[in-house]
Formats: C-alpha cells, structure tokens, sequence
C-alpha cells in the first residue's frame, strides 16, 4: 500500500506540468485605439477582426477567410439588401477565442467583404468584455459625461447595437461609425428631418461608400434647428435618397423657386418607419472616448463641453 501510495504520487507530479495551462481570464475592459483591430483564433487559426460600432453584432468575416476555414453553412443563413444590391451570407457556430479559451460562437460570412482592413467585422456586443472603450482623442481638460441607454437592434442583432432616443414624437435609433467623417441617413428619417428640423438639401449628389464595399447616392442635408441629440448638436446629415423610400419631398436650399423658409414635403406624413441615424467621426469631433457598458447597458460619450 505504501508503494502503490508513493507510486501514484509521482505519476502524477509528472504528467501534471504536461496539461495545459489555464489561460488567465480577460480583463474587464478592453480599449481600443488606431484601426481598432483585434486579434482572435477561430477554429485554431490566427484571424484579425475590425471592431466596428455600427456592425452587426454577430463576427462577420469576408468570404475569402470563410473559404480559407472551409467553413460549412448552418441552419441559419441571412440576405441583406443595400439599396439595388443584394448581399447573401450563412453562418454556423464555431470556436472562437480572444485570449482565454475557445467557446462555442455564432458566425456569420457573406459573399462580400465586410471589412478591408482585417478578416472581418465584429459588433462591440458580441465581445466577451464588460466594457468596451474607443479612444477618439486626447481630452479636453473639460470633458464631461453623456450616457445613452444601450440598445440591440433587429433578429439576432444583425442590425447592430445603439441607443433609442425620444426625438419630436417618434422612436429614432442613433448608431456611431468610426469608419465615416459623415453622418447617415435613410429617404425616410430625411424627410422626417426636413418635416420637424428644417432640412433642406445643400450638397450635391454624390456616391457614398456604405458597406460591404458598395456606393449608393447620397446627399447632404442642412438642418435649419439641429438636432439635439443628448448635449450635442446635429446640423448636417448625407440622405440616402434613393435606397429605401422616397426623398422626393426635401427641398434643395439653393433652388430658385423656393422660399428660404419653406420645407417642401410631397405627399402626406409617412406611415410608421425605421427612422435611423448613424454618426460619423465629424459629430464626434471634440470626443474623448466613446463607451459600450455590457454590464450597466449604457452607451457613454466623454467630450469637451458637453
């Protein structure tokens, strides 16, 4: 017995350093700077992914690492519409790790690219942290503190994560890109800004890239009464006027028979729509930090003066 006893004892000293070490868990929040690239493993292979605020929340990576991983389709598949162009895509679960152990996770992958800066695109959402922090820019000195409620929008999240603010009666769903100077908007949500805020054209037509590597025509609309959008301010919005409804109805600023405080709106007030905003870099001017708290469910900007 005594043996036996002192046999097994070293059995097991030496296959004990042959495991594998536990991998220390993730820190609470993770930062990002720069093109806001990460790096993961999927299935065991070394892959970079593109945090995107406004991307859908489930991994999305471009077709060629798809094809790479021999990545074969589940029972979920998804086909997306971005103006006249139709984006087709599967997904199935498989295992991913950022730094503390593979777990099972749902991807997606379409026919075109998601990102051309890294291997993919992935939501802040659908990261395993508590926080997750994009540094804008050194602080003012004066920053000050605005929070938002955190939202996840449409089936799965394939529409992204955001905030929804109360705006002149309606629901509107505010999104932020880092990719995009600009700020987005739907033939819709323009012609609600052109109802309530004054909104005029005053840009010119113009192709504006909006994701998955397709343009679409946009145009710039000024606000006569900015919208206020917690203590910051927004003037100006590129319409997607020709996606999804009609803008038909926004009067251009500098045409010759319309009066300077006319808005022109054709037709009678729309039915009930998805009225969406997705800000760019220009409205983030000023920000320090922009914060997606998992935990407390709270979208938080950091800006001088605000």
């Amino acid at each position: 017995m005594r043996v036996f006893s002192v046999v097994a004892t070293v059995s097991m000293a030496i296959s004990a350093p042959a495991s594998a070490a536990p991998k220390s868990a993730l820190p609470d929040e993770l930062v990002l700077r720069g093109d806001n690239v990460i790096d993961v493993t999927i299935n065991g292979t070394p892959l970079r992914l593109e945090v995107r605020p406004e991307a859908a929340d489930a991994p999305t990576l471009n077709p060629d690492i798809a094809a790479k991983l021999a990545l074969k389709p589940g029972m979920l598949a998804f086909r997306s519409m971005v103006g006249s162009e139709k984006v087709s895509g599967n997904s199935a679960v498989h295992k991913v790790d950022y730094g503390a152990g593979a777990k099972n996770q749902r991807i997606f992958w379409a026919d075109r690219a998601s990102s051309t800066l890294a291997d993919g695109t992935i939501s802040p959402a659908s990261l395993p942290y508590k926080r997750i922090t994009f540094h804008l820019g050194a602080p003012s000195g004066g920053d000050r503190d605005l929070a938002f409620p955190l939202d996840n929008f449409g089936f799965l999240g394939r529409l992204g994560v955001g905030t929804t603010l109360d705006m002149d009666g309606e629901k509107v769903r505010l999104q932020f890109s880092l990719q995009r100077d600009e700020t987005l908007v739907s033939a819709p949500t323009g012609n609600w800004l052109a109802r309530t805020r004054g909104g005029k054209f005053t840009g010119r037509p113009q192709q504006t890239l909006i994701y998955y590597g397709i343009m679409r025509p946009t145009r710039e609309m000024t606000l006569a009464r900015p919208l206020p959008l917690g203590a910051r301010q927004l003037a100006t919005a590129d319409v997607r006027y020709s996606d999804y409804g009609d803008a038909s109805g926004i009067a251009a600023a500098d045409a010759a028979d319309a009066d300077s405080d006319e808005i022109v709106v054709v037709g009678e007030k729309e039915k009930k729509v998805d009225l969406r905003i997705v800000a760019g870099r220009r409205f983030l001017q000023g920000c320090s930090t922009l914060t997606y708290d998992m935990q407390k469910r709270s979208l938080n900007l950091r800006c001088a003066g605000s």
